[in-house]
């Protein structure tokens, strides 16, 4: 059995990218085959010399492909707070060769925790792709043109029916939808994602994308502060947190494991694998968030969850 697997970075992500690509190839080795397409943006040299040399241990294949042909095609005036590079996985169904017809999308801030069989071999034929619902409130849905009650999911984890993205033409729909928007979606690609495909969308297990809040709130907590009426329930969370597949380190009042003093209840995890590439001794990096960011993180992180809510509404009103 073959697997398609795609992610997307620049040179700032190549270690964490790098990170995430072992795990994968450390925990499914049952694969007889593992196609790793990094689509890649000014990555250098020596970085990826350093990822050839994980996927050689492996006995694994890693295609880079150069985005910069296809971010000529976001000739848009658009708001970045993020790299360009997040919106390629827009492109993936013209990126990767036509005899790909399934990939699974990996954000590289994330780590694989175990075996990817089930996953991949989940049925997504009547789908244009799988993912798992993320954490955001209705009007997150209504900025995109959804309807409340449609599941909108988090884009770090998808797996990809590329027959049926290139048979309707799906990027050029996720273009058009863009400019629809003159190039200021909200949550960026994620955003077009979720108000282009929508309904079109298989919600999986929460454990193909253990996302932080999951971790560093309860159920009732994340319903609340976003205010979600229907989300998973409180045994497939706490499956995702003690058996999670795909671990997602979102930002969500703590830092991420490669920042000092990172209090990611899984953030050994990222530790453990880093260890095992090149980039093994690398020094971890400067919290740099902003004071506002800090403080809220400060407030979830010390003070009653209410109080907190209330405090840091005040900030962010």
């Amino acid at each position: 059995m073959k697997l398609s697997v795609v992610y997307s970075s620049d040179n700032n992500y190549a270690q964490h990218v790098g990170v995430s690509i072992l795990s994968v190839f450390e925990n499914n080795q049952e694969f007889e085959d593992i196609d790793v397409y990094l689509i890649e943006n000014n990555i250098s040299i020596i970085n990826k010399h350093k990822l050839e040399t994980i996927s050689e241990k492996y006995n694994r294949k890693i295609h880079f492909v150069s985005f910069t042909q296809y971010e000529a095609k976001l000739t848009l005036k658009m708001k970045h707070s993020i790299s360009i590079n997040a919106y390629a996985r827009l492109f993936i169904s013209e990126i990767i060769d036509s005899s790909v017809n399934k990939v699974l999308y990996l954000d590289c801030d994330s780590i694989v925790n175990g075996n990817l069989t089930e996953l991949w071999n989940t049925d997504i034929s009547d789908y244009h792709a799988a993912g798992v619902l993320d954490t955001v409130s209705e009007d997150t849905k209504l900025r995109v043109n959804m309807n409340v009650k449609s599941p909108y999911i988090n884009s770090g984890m998808l797996l990809i029916n590329l027959a049926k993205w290139r048979e309707e033409a799906i990027n050029q729909k996720f273009i058009d939808f863009i400019e629809s928007y003159n190039g200021d979606v909200f949550h960026h690609d994620q955003g077009v994602i979720n108000g282009v495909l929508s309904e079109k969308i298989l919600i999986l297990h929460p454990k193909y994308n253990a996302m932080t809040p999951f971790f560093t709130l309860k159920r009732s907590q994340i319903t609340n502060y976003y205010g979600i009426e229907e989300f998973y329930s409180e045994a497939e969370l706490i499956e995702a947190k003690t058996s999670p597949v795909f671990i997602h380190f979102t930002p969500a009042f703590i830092t991420r494991p490669w920042i000092k003093g990172s209090k990611h209840p899984l953030a050994n995890n990222y530790k453990k694998y880093l260890e095992m590439t090149p980039w093994n001794g690398v020094r971890f990096i400067d919290d740099n968030r902003n004071i506002n960011e800090k403080f809220v993180s400060f407030l979830f992180n010390k003070l009653p969850f209410k109080v907190a809510i209330s405090l840091s509404s005040i900030i962010y009103k």
